[in-house]
């Protein structure tokens, strides 16, 4: 951690004088926020789709630095980790994918900079030196393309400007938490070019301690930075450059046990039979102590960076031209315990090589009185490599039957490449019918190919096949072909400036693909895609001359050949379900009744259920039903559950603050803030067991500090999860323990940031 700070403090940290601003006073009126959810940059309130948008003074004022910690603030978003970063698992409006399937894509899309992140998993960095972040809700396909059927994140970092300035940021908690941060803009010269540089560190303890190995656990390890160049080429417009690196290297994700449905442990054998042999006592599920019980280190050492080179040019007709070329890779190397007890039985390795290229070339026309346009093509390839091995060890091979059925070092291997490429037209217009009316009419036509090539195989030839340790003898060479046409219509009135209202239709378009990794009988090899139509009526409206602002979308978006995703012990797996729906309703509110408060909260409500879905993943009892523990009997086991609620989606979901600022005297200020986020019970595997129904959170953060000037010098003191609150992030079934494990959420931390900023 040290060497990553003494760098950062190298290359960031300068000495102007301190200026002797007098402090900036309240506004009364809410802010213009631009977006570029449509591709061009536009007023929030004039755009026609649910969007929240997040601002850097909101990025101040909240302490975020992630997109983790962005979810608290935005109804109808979830991010967690299941198992490691590439298991990372972003929703919105319920609907998300859970990345450790190499062979499923996301469903909500991430675009960095406007470039498309092929993997859940390489959303790891923190926010370095960023402007805003757009969460679009429902999907999004006519301008951001496949596998946007739920949404898509874009985050978009701060350009190079022709003026100096400068920022350090140190923060300090408990857990030994440390973290650093830091950006530099300086011109080159009189010649219109510009270089930024930004970087970060984090480094904390773990939140929990893995008793049998006597070391913590689920602690935070991570570094990045990023370059980028702005080149001026006069009449031929203009070139930004922007390589960045991050670096994950922590104990992660280990999860606790909630609880154990009987008394069946690996492959149906009793925890009394590991205890004897052993001489390790069984663990207590309890989920909430902070005390974890592995005798193996979880590893999560993750690398993600790239290249983007992006032109921009006005023609004399204004009609403007972006071709955006980047390519990017990402690695994973995780090992965890893959029995989640203190007995040397199973472990489980991966790694994951991803490396991908994309190019846009966009075409964006002036905005007119009558109409106006943007069309493009887009192209995209990835190479996905993946290795997995489970090992069947010492302690479990002795039990069954000497060793003979199991022999010590029995290993499941899996190893799979993953090619995808795809390539799409497409368009979006605007007709202003009138000054009160407005239609937008869109398209997008995408062609898809994909190769899978490889190979499951259980060493030695004696071990037998026992899920969900080890999977039959699989060879597989496949390839797939889709093509989609994702339309989009929108029709807005303008009441009055300040006012409008929309109804809108879209489609969207998630790709199929096969399943990484088979242990079940009843896992298929190969899922279909995944198609939706998102209906929506909304407005976006302020009153008292610009004090009250209140959105509000109603929407229904229903799925046919629903991927849904099931853990079977081992891996994610999906199988189409017939057909899901999602309906619900989102608020946003903010009210600044003067000059030094704002209120402001943010209601989703979200009803998702399968309508017909007959192949859903069977709870543990079930699958012990079938199977009577045996480990001879592979668990073909599926359950109906057309008409259920779907998992990870919480019915509410709400987040509302009050902000105060004040003087102290005339160049210093103070702010208070107060937060409260509520997130409604859910179910947090698919098969809807009780053992994993999350209970209902309630978080309550707090922030307060003293400023200077502008902003430009600034200490605060905060506090997250202020009543300690003990919840989970996700969960799921371990038919390896005959029980349920789940990742909690981190408890009460605490601490100090000091913000400085040059200008």
């Amino acid at each position: 951690m040290k060497r990553h700070a003494l760098a950062l403090l190298s290359v960031l940290v300068v000495t102007p004088a301190f200026p002797n601003t007098a402090l900036a006073q309240g506004a009364t009126k809410l802010e213009e926020i631009i977006v570029t959810a449509n591709r061009r940059e536009q007023n929030l309130q004039d755009v026609a789709i649910s969007v929240a948008a997040f601002t850097e003074e909101f990025f101040k004022d909240t302490g975020t630095a992630n997109l983790k910690q962005l979810e608290q603030y935005t109804p109808s978003l979830k991010i967690a980790p299941v198992q490691d970063s590439r298991s990372t698992s972003i929703r919105i409006r319920g609907i998300g994918s859970i990345g450790s399937n190499a062979g499923i894509d996301p469903s909500v899309g991430l675009f960095i900079d406007g470039v498309y992140q092929g993997r859940a998993g390489m959303s790891i960095a923190d926010f370095m030196d960023t402007q805003r972040v757009e969460v679009l809700r429902g999907p999004q396909g006519t301008l951001y393309g496949k596998n946007t059927a739920a949404g898509a994140l874009n985050i978009i970092s701060k350009q190079p400007a022709e003026f100096f300035e400068a920022e350090i940021e140190s923060v300090l908690g408990n857990y030994e938490a440390m973290e650093l941060r830091g950006m530099i803009n300086t011109p080159l010269g009189a010649t219109g070019h510009a270089v930024r540089l930004a970087a970060y560190n984090v480094d904390r303890d773990g939140y929990d301690e893995n008793k049998t190995l006597d070391e913590e656990v689920n602690n935070a390890d991570r570094w990045g930075a990023k370059a980028r160049a702005l080149v001026d080429l006069g009449d031929y417009g203009e070139i930004v450059t922007t390589l960045d690196y991050a670096q994950e290297n922590s104990d992660c994700c280990a999860p606790d046990v909630i609880d154990y449905e009987g008394s069946g442990f690996p492959l149906g054998m009793p925890f009394p039979v590991f205890e004897e042999f052993t001489g390790v006592p069984v663990p207590e599920a309890d989920p909430f102590d902070r005390e974890l019980y592995y005798n193996q280190t979880w590893i999560n050492e993750v690398s993600v960076g790239g290249l983007a080179i992006e032109w921009n040019h006005e023609l004399d007709n204004e009609l403007g031209l972006t071709w955006l070329n980047a390519a990017r890779y990402y690695d994973n190397e995780s090992l965890f315990d893959g029995d989640f007890s203190p007995y040397t039985a199973v472990i489980g390795a991966a790694e994951v090589d991803y490396e991908q290229y994309s190019s846009e070339f966009r075409l964006t026309s002036p905005e007119g009185d009558t109409f106006d346009y943007v069309a493009g093509i887009y192209f995209y390839s990835s190479t996905m490599e993946t290795e997995g091995q489970t090992g069947f060890l010492e302690t479990a091979g002795m039990i069954f039957a000497g060793g003979l059925l199991f022999p010590e070092g029995s290993v499941n291997f899996d190893t799979n490449t993953h090619e995808t490429m795809s390539a799409a037209l497409f368009g979006q217009a605007n007709w202003y019918i009138s000054d009160k009316w407005r239609a937008t009419l869109g398209a997008r036509f995408t062609q898809e190919e994909k190769k899978r090539d490889g190979v499951q195989i259980t060493v030695p030839e004696t071990a037998l096949d026992a899920p969900p340790v080890a999977g039959p003898d699989v060879f597989s060479d496949d390839t797939r072909s889709e093509s989609d046409l994702s339309p989009s219509f929108s029709l807005t009135y303008f009441v009055r400036d300040g006012l409008m209202f929309y109804a809108s239709a879209s489609q969207g378009f998630k790709s199929g693909g096969f399943n990484q990794l088979r242990v079940s009988a009843s896992a298929p090899d190969e899922f279909e895609e995944e198609r939706s139509r998102n209906y929506e009526i909304g407005w976006k409206g302020s009153w008292l001359d610009r004090q009250l602002q209140v959105n509000g979308t109603v929407f229904y978006v229903d799925y046919d050949d629903f991927q849904a995703q099931g853990f079977d012990g081992a891996n994610i797996t999906v199988r189409n379900a017939g057909s899901l729906q999602s309906q619900g309703i989102e608020l946003d509110v903010i009210y600044v009744p003067n000059a030094n408060l704002t209120l402001g909260t943010a209601i989703g409500y979200n009803k998702a259920e399968y309508e017909d879905f007959e192949t859903g993943e069977c709870t543990i009892a079930q699958l012990f039903a079938v199977t009577g523990g045996s480990p001879f009997i592979p668990p073909n086991c599926v359950q109906d559950l057309s008409g259920q609620v779907l998992d990870n989606a919480p019915e509410w979901t709400v987040s509302t603050y009050v902000h105060y600022e004040g003087t102290v005297t005339d160049n210093v200020g103070w702010f208070g803030r107060l937060e409260y986020n509520y997130t409604d019970e859910f179910y947090m595997a698919q098969d809807l067991d009780e053992a994993l129904l999350n209970d209902e959170a309630h978080l309550v953060n707090a922030r307060t500090g003293v400023f200077g000037g502008e902003r430009q010098w600034e200490v605060t003191a905060w506090v997250r999860n202020l009543l300690d609150e003990d919840y989970f992030v996700i969960g799921f079934d371990i038919p390896t323990i005959s029980g349920y494990a789940g990742i909690t959420a981190p408890p009460r931390t605490y601490g100090l940031t000091l913000n400085y900023r040059w200008e």
